[in-house]
């Protein structure tokens, strides 16, 4: 059976999250909470960034970046095999695996905690989710806001028993401590569970100063798009696009162009990395099969913003959005 996309707001955030399965993860499913922190930066610097992800993939064994993963079974709510990795832009150089372990992964009905050797977390109260890596990192996402896209969102989609599940949050506003330094910034999470193979996609998340938001996604199989979502939240109204391409444009980093077209509007723009992190998964399928997976992630800014009225011609950009700071992916081959 096919069920097409759906879309909800999340009533229950605290009680949801942590809320997986207390049983055994299907053979080859991939469950992930995934943290992006954008961090306000001196001028003097590029725009400072971190990623931590806590996730577990049932398949016994997988490599990620040179190290092996296993994953016994039984995977149950209080405690099962998983990894942490993260990364982390200082705003002069990329620290690379900042934590890449095999770890056990600890699960309540309100946080995550890792047994890694750079002891990790992430915790819900309320309102705020608080992220700690070691002693040097913490992170405070405090979720405002009335609109419905900066809100938790609940989104699935399912064919033929596959398919995946994620639950997101566009936009937090975020204070923290950096080794002892005061922070402030914005971040974005998301939990995921995927029940079928990992295909090539782009991927972008960017926040402006002004509260904006764009958000896209383009999962892709033989270079065809099989999914297009485009979102640009001006702060206070939500223009959507179906109609979406986004192209790279080969470089020491690539830059991407993205454009999108609703039956009214039309919006382009470009995403320039200024740094990146990469992962490499490899497994073999039945025991014997190859296969593999380059994930790519691009600290970035967005330029050439431009938002057309269709009939009209008349530029609609909202003035006053201020400097911006995201992350666009760019994952190719196949994870099977």
């Amino acid at each position: 059976m096919k069920s097409k996309p759906k879309s909800s707001e999340v009533q229950d955030f605290e009680s949801e999250i942590f809320n997986v399965l207390n049983k055994p993860l299907r053979k080859g499913a991939w469950l992930w909470w995934f943290w992006l922190f954008y961090i306000k930066t001196p001028k003097s610097k590029k725009p400072r960034q971190l990623m931590i992800l806590w996730s577990s993939k049932n398949n016994p064994i997988i490599e990620c970046n040179g190290v092996t993963v296993t994953c016994r079974q039984p995977i149950d709510k209080s405690k099962f095999d998983g990894t942490v990795a993260a990364w982390y832009f200082d705003g002069k150089k990329m620290n690379h695996n900042l934590i890449m372990e095999q770890c056990n992964l600890k699960v309540s009905d309100e946080k995550i905690i890792s047994d890694t050797k750079i002891p990790t977390s992430y915790q819900v109260n309320k309102t705020n989710s608080v992220v700690k890596i070691g002693d040097d990192f913490k992170f405070i996402a405090k979720r405002e806001g009335d609109h419905s896209f900066i809100k938790p969102i609940r989104s699935n989609i399912e064919y033929f028993g596959k398919g995946y599940s994620i639950i997101r949050v566009n936009r937090m506003d975020l204070t923290g401590t950096i080794k002892n330094e005061k922070i402030t910034g914005t971040a974005y999470f998301q939990r995921v569970y995927v029940n079928s193979p990992t295909v090539p996609w782009y991927w972008g998340s960017f926040h402006f100063d002004n509260g904006g938001v764009i958000l896209y996604f383009n999962p892709r199989i033989a270079g065809k798009s099989i999914k297009k979502q485009l979102y640009f939240f001006d702060s206070k109204k939500l223009h959507k696009f179906k109609k979406m391409k986004v192209k790279r444009i080969e470089g020491k980093l690539p830059v991407f162009e993205v454009s999108g077209e609703s039956n009214k509007e039309k919006i382009s723009f470009k995403v320039n990395p200024y740094s990146n992190s990469s992962w490499t998964f490899k497994r073999k399928a039945l025991g014997f099969l190859p296969s593999k997976m380059i994930y790519n992630e691009y600290p970035s800014t967005i330029s050439d913003l431009s938002l057309t009225d269709l009939k009209s011609g008349k530029d609609l950009l909202v003035k006053g959005l201020g400097s911006n700071i995201g992350n666009a992916e760019h994952a190719t081959g196949m994870l099977l």
